[in-house]
Order: structure tokens, then C-alpha cells, then sequence
């Protein structure tokens, strides 16, 4: 078997498995491939048949991933790798809402400066204004600054 249709096959192969081990580096190692093919037969049958093996592989890789895709959308090893499922999240504590502002709540953690607070039985993240709060510590809500609530200690 020639080099030129060996550097080909390589190429349909690594485009192949590229959508098993995603990444791009297979991908950039199959074009490297069909260049290094498209080089060599420019430098040893001329500018055309090496126009033609470039455009020909290029064309054949376009259709075999079409075909790839359709292939893997169709059968059980497609609903292995898509995702069918949903992330959902929520966070405790808007960005600007001051609805806490004012609220009293306890030290769940030692806060030095920052730690965990419990307010209105839920869980928040907090920082002092400056110091120490000791675990236990009642504490009451002076602002909210990106996701995280701003204490001072109640005497």
C-alpha cells in the first residue's frame, strides 16, 4: 500500500475517534495527514493530482463525518454520549437583594473574617465587617455584596 492512500486511511481514522476522545488533537493530527497526503502527490505527480487528492479527501472526510453523525445519532451508543439530562441550581442569596438586610441570625462557623451563617433557617455565607466572630455568635445582617452577606456581631 502507497504512503499517500495509507496517510488518507489515517486521517479517516483519527476523525473517526475523535468523537470518542474529543479534544481537537486527533482532528489537527488527521489534517496534518492529509496535507502531508496532498503534499506528495504535488510533489511527485504535479499541481493537479495534488489539487485533486486535497479536494477529494476533504470532500470524503466532509461526507464520512456526515455519515458518522447520522450513524451515531441513530443508534444506542448515541444516547451514550449526548446528554439527555439538566442542570439545575439555585443560590441562597441574589446579587442586590436586600430583603436580609437587618435580619438576626447565628455564627455556624468561626468567622475570621468570613464563614457560614444560619438566618431565617437557611444557610448563607458570610463576612464580618472587620475581626473576629466566634461559632455561635448572634449576628445580624448590615448589606449584601455579591453573593455574600456582610455581618456584625450583636453585644
Amino acid at each position: 500500500m502507497s504512503l499517500i492512500p495509507s496517510l488518507i486511511v489515517i486521517a479517516l481514522v483519527l476523525l473517526f475517534l475523535e468523537i470518542f476522545l474529543p479534544g481537537g488533537v486527533l482532528a489537527v493530527i488527521a489534517v496534518g495527514c492529509l496535507l502531508a497526503a496532498s503534499y506528495l502527490t504535488y510533489s511527485q505527480y504535479g499541481p493537479l493530482p495534488g489539487l485533486g487528492v486535497f479536494a477529494g479527501s476533504l470532500l470524503l472526510c466532509l461526507v464520512f463525518f456526515y455519515f458518522e453523525l447520522k450513524l451515531i445519532k441513530s443508534r444506542r451508543i448515541g444516547k451514550f454520549l449526548r446528554s439527555e439530562g439538566s442542570i439545575q441550581s439555585s443560590s441562597n442569596t441574589p446579587a442586590g437583594d436586600d430583603s436580609l438586610v437587618g435580619q438576626r441570625g447565628s455564627a455556624l462557623t468561626t468567622m475570621a473574617p468570613s464563614g457560614r451563617v444560619r438566618i431565617a433557617d437557611r444557610n448563607y455565607e458570610a463576612a464580618t465587617q472587620g475581626g473576629y466572630v466566634a461559632k455561635g455568635t448572634p449576628v445580624e445582617v448590615v448589606r449584601v455584596e455579591s453573593f455574600k452577606l456582610i455581618i456584625k456581631p450583636l453585644s
